[in-house]
Formats: C-alpha cells, structure tokens, sequence
C-alpha cells in the first residue's frame, strides 16, 4: 500500500439532502474523478470552525478529502493505492 500526501485544493460537485453532503465528483491536476462510493464521513469542530472528511473510491485507489468551512474550500489530504 502507498500514501501519498496531497495537501492541495480541489473543486468538488457535492449533493446536498436531508442534511448530508456527498460529493459525486472532484477535480485536481486537470482531471476529473468519478467517485464510485463513499467510505466513511466525519467531522472535525474546532475553536476556527469545522472541516467535513470523506474517504472515497474511484477505482481501485482510495481518495480522503475534506471541506473546510472557515475557508469554505475542499481541499484533497492524500491518496491510496495498492
């Protein structure tokens, strides 16, 4: 297994309903990902705000990803791959 650390930001079309959020779909490096499953979910609260985590599949690699509400911006944390 590897795991590559990303750090970077990401545009993201999410879905919006019943509270949720869940993201279809990102962009990083000039590409688009279909995402195929989400994971997992959680979220962090600190003192600055929130951050919404996802782990999701596209193929065979694993994405994790975050939105940041106090920049309001998704950001791509890192990749695995087999």
């Amino acid at each position: 297994m590897n795991i590559e650390k990303i750090d970077e930001p990401i545009r993201v079309l999410a879905v919006f309903s019943g509270g949720a959020i869940d993201p279809l779909r990102f962009r990083w490096g000039g590409r688009t990902y279909k995402i195929d499953r989400v994971n997992g979910r959680w979220t962090d609260r600190g003192q600055d705000g929130y951050s919404l985590h996802y782990s999701v599949q596209v193929g065979q690699e694993t994405y994790h990803m975050h939105f940041s509400g106090p920049e309001v911006q998704w950001w791509l944390d890192r990749v695995v791959t087999e």
